[in-house]
């Protein structure tokens, strides 16, 4: 399961935070956290949260943290993967993509794991099929 945040934007930092942790915590298949701050790039600013008490949930249930390519997107920032990083937090690189040709931004979001400072074990898509069947659980 991706979870991830589709609306109600305008909470407290408090509320976004409780809101995104009774996501991840609500259920034993969540694996990945999806667009984690909602950025919109151009249109709409991330959303406020204790991202260190997410990222630290994040750890400890196992969930990994989407860098999403889109250049619409760019979330995480590469400040926030550095932070999740630095508490061992696992990532997955995707693209958004819409159509065939939006597999092309996948560079993006490399790019923006390359500035976070992440490695090739940082990552769950660049695991091979053992090991990701391990990471997941199953």
């Amino acid at each position: 399961i991706i979870a991830s945040i589709h609306s109600s934007f305008a909470l407290t930092k408090q509320e976004m935070t409780k809101r995104i942790v009774t996501a991840l915590t609500s259920h034993p298949k969540v694996k990945i956290l999806g667009h984690p701050t909602g950025r919109l790039l151009g249109k709409r600013e991330g959303y406020e949260a204790d991202w260190k008490e997410i990222f630290t949930v994040c750890k400890g249930k196992h969930i990994a943290l989407e860098i999403n390519a889109s250049p619409y997107r760019l979330d995480l920032t590469d400040a926030l993967v550095y932070d999740a990083m630095k508490l061992g937090c696992f990532f997955s690189i995707n693209t958004d993509a819409h159509a065939v040709a939006d597999m092309e931004m996948m560079k993006y979001g490399v790019s923006v794991a390359r500035r976070g400072w992440l490695q090739k074990d940082d990552i769950i898509n660049s695991f091979g099929y053992n090991d990701i069947k391990k990471w997941m659980g199953l």
